[in-house]
């Protein structure tokens, strides 16, 4: 297990067993390849469409693979000011069947030989639309199996189920934030923008097939989102360990409850949905965050200015957490216990200030909570790659997945901190913004991969509500049942 305190031995434990990660894939790559996937983790209800064009082999031209359809309903909880989730189950339930049947017309055409095929009775390689159009089957169903809400997790797995008993065609059950910390790798296929990459250049086109995608094995992950905070070393497809975790509330988490405190009254009347995180980001810098409203910020040089509590320019401050020991863990309840608690002191001296003070004392407290919570995450970061200085290779690339990782600031925070603290080498890699949050597009790509490299899963497997990455701290990826190799 990965010790949550400084352990270089255990970096390099895990250096030295990348040379093996990597085996010969049995499906042929240059065969063309299509999965429909679904996503039903949380509030989201997402399908997709992903084919595989070409190996990535020189002789081939344009995007290895391409997105043929990715469409999302989010279910309103507006209501209840978070995830409820009796009504994400009804949201999933109303919502599936809806989006399928949009997914269908997206489905890569029949051939005339696939339509005499199936009129002369061998296997049906087609289906057909409502007004009668013959498309090709999926090769394969990619669906959400876990972590996430069990009843909602439930809902796509036994869609997805009964697709695959449907079509005749093998089910591969995705880990959803092995899904995350693939996502770059998908956004390479598709020769699309990301949101940031810094540092090496990625691969030429022509150079890439599954198994050598951007970023290539090892890097690390940090997976950011409103159920986890995980630095995560992904030394293979299947092989992901834990560096450090948060002990107590996601970042996201922190963020979403943090904002319902911390937004006036008359803004949160307005938002449109449940991210509250979001919106206040929006609020502490409505200019979309130029230099002059990050300018607040001073840039940690080195650890001794994490530890001390940033000047907020009024009578109250935030704390910094964990500021007495180097533990590779976060810890952001007491972030968000003080911030409510200014949120009171706050509303309690209103009577006697205009309202513009007090919109603009708001202001301040969401963007000193931003900048104590991103120091906090990003100072372990530095820990982290501090303990895995020595390995030959260390990891160059940093993937940042999940919701908060839309985050402009967040973004700042780290890329400005990790050159003054000498890692701007380090290849920061962020997805677009629309695939960071949960998406159906993820799922296809993590169940190409798996699938590519032998694997699906059978069909009497079961959400898993609970499902650790790493080997050391549960079953992993792989120990989950029900997988099967070709």
């Amino acid at each position: 297990m990965l010790s949550s305190s400084r352990n270089p031995a255990r970096w390099r434990a895990l250096a030295r067993s990348v040379a093996t990660a990597h085996r010969t894939p049995q499906w042929s790559r240059r065969r063309p390849l299509t999965t429909l996937a679904i996503e039903s983790s949380c509030d989201d209800t997402g399908v997709a469409i992903l084919t595989r064009n070409h190996d990535g082999s020189p002789e081939h031209k344009g995007p290895s693979h391409s997105l043929l359809f990715n469409e999302f309903i989010s279910s309103d909880h507006r209501d209840f000011r978070g995830i409820e989730p009796l009504v994400a189950v009804k949201g999933h339930t109303s919502s599936l069947a809806p989006l399928l049947r949009r997914a269908m017309h997206h489905l890569p055409d029949a051939t005339e030989s696939d339509v005499t095929s199936s009129r002369e009775g061998s296997k049906s390689r087609i289906c057909w639309t409502e007004d009668g159009r013959p498309k090709r089957v999926p090769d394969f169903v990619s669906v959400t199996r876990g972590p996430g809400l069990m009843s909602n997790l439930s809902v796509g797995l036994n869609t997805a189920k009964g697709l695959a008993v449907a079509w005749d065609v093998p089910l591969v059950g995705v880990h959803h934030m092995q899904a995350h910390a693939l996502t770059p790798r998908l956004v390479s296929a598709l020769e699309m923008k990301p949101a940031a990459d810094t540092g090496s250049k990625r691969p030429a086109r022509g150079s890439r097939g599954t198994s050598n995608m951007s970023p290539e094995f090892p890097f690390l992950s940090l997976l950011v989102s409103g159920g986890h905070t995980q630095l995560v070393y992904s030394k293979s497809l299947t092989d992901h360990r834990i560096v450090a975790s948060t002990l107590d509330v996601a970042l996201g988490n922190l963020l979403d409850h943090a904002a319902r405190d911390i937004l006036p009254p008359s803004v949160l009347a307005t938002v449109p949905d449940v991210k509250y995180g979001r919106h206040l980001e929006t609020f502490a810098f409505p200019k979309g965050g130029t230099q002059d409203e990050y300018a607040f910020y001073p840039i940690p040089a080195a650890r001794a200015y994490e530890l001390s509590s940033l000047d907020t320019g009024y009578e109250w401050f935030l704390p910094s957490p964990m500021a007495k020991d180097r533990k590779l863990a976060w810890s952001f309840a007491g972030l968000g216990s003080s911030a409510s608690s200014i949120v009171a002191q706050i509303a309690a001296a209103s009577p006697f200030s205009t309202q513009a003070a007090e919109v603009e004392e708001r202001r301040a407290l969401a963007r000193h909570l931003f900048a104590a919570a991103f120091r906090h995450l990003v100072g372990r970061i530095i820990l982290a790659l501090q303990d895995c200085r020595d390995i030959d290779p260390p990891p160059s690339t940093l993937v940042v997945a999940g919701g908060v990782a839309c985050n402009r600031f967040l973004m700042h925070v780290l890329q400005k901190t990790l050159a003054a603290r000498g890692y701007g080498r380090m290849r920061i890699v962020v997805p677009p913004p629309a695939l960071c949050t949960d998406n159906a597009a993820m799922i296809a790509w993590a169940g190409m991969e798996m699938y590519t490299e032998g694997w699906h899963t059978d069909l009497d497997i079961l959400a898993i509500s609970k499902w650790p990455m790493d080997p050391d701290r549960g079953e992993g990826i792989m120990g989950a049942p029900g997988w099967l190799k070709r």
